[in-house]
């Protein structure tokens, strides 16, 4: 199994774990950025923790039937 396949996911979840904190901070200090306020944040990044999960599940699936 080739490790640089989960590099995209890695990155994708670690995306999402910055904007849950900066999400997280802006809902402490009730700071809006335009239309952007902590709960839009927290709930775009839960979604990319979810994709990141999602595909690297697929890759292990993928990987674990192709053998």
């Amino acid at each position: 199994m080739k490790f640089k396949q989960f590099v995209v996911p890695i990155v994708i979840f670690l995306i999402g774990l910055a904007a849950t904190y900066i999400g997280a901070l802006l809902k402490i200090i009730h700071f809006e950025i335009g239309f952007l306020t902590g709960n839009i944040l927290i709930t775009i990044a839960t979604f990319l923790k979810v994709i990141a999960v999602v595909y690297t599940i697929i890759i292990l699936v993928v990987f674990y039937f192709r053998e």
